[in-house]
């Protein structure tokens, strides 16, 4: 019992400054925000408010719509021209095995 609490203290200690059974105090990381709360001005170009965001997604996401749309066309027109292309190519066939035969039976 006596090495677990030893183990505990010594833990807790790496890893804040406060001692056990004294109250725990958030001290702030100065690496992230230079110790000042995070208070800079909010007129700074790095900043958006809630309701730009919203709008700037929207329209992202209107333009992803209509490239998606155009895409779709083209491949809706792909699909057409391979339909016709099929099409002719069929009758082209049938007309030339219709000729064959035609001939065919006129030499027997």
């Amino acid at each position: 019992m006596e090495n677990e609490d030893n183990l505990i203290q010594h833990d807790f200690g790496k890893h804040t400054k406060n001692s056990p059974g004294s109250p725990a105090y958030f001290t702030t990381h100065t690496r992230y925000n230079n110790g000042n709360g995070g208070g800079n001005n909010m007129d700074d170009k790095g900043f958006v408010t809630h309701t730009e965001l919203k709008l700037s997604n929207e329209k992202l996401l209107h333009h992803m719509d209509n490239q998606f749309n155009r895409l779709g066309n083209k491949i809706d027109g792909q699909k057409v021209w391979m339909l016709k292309e099929l099409s002719a190519t069929a009758i082209f066939i049938v007309t030339i095995l219709g000729f064959l035969i035609t001939i065919f039976e006129f030499l027997k």
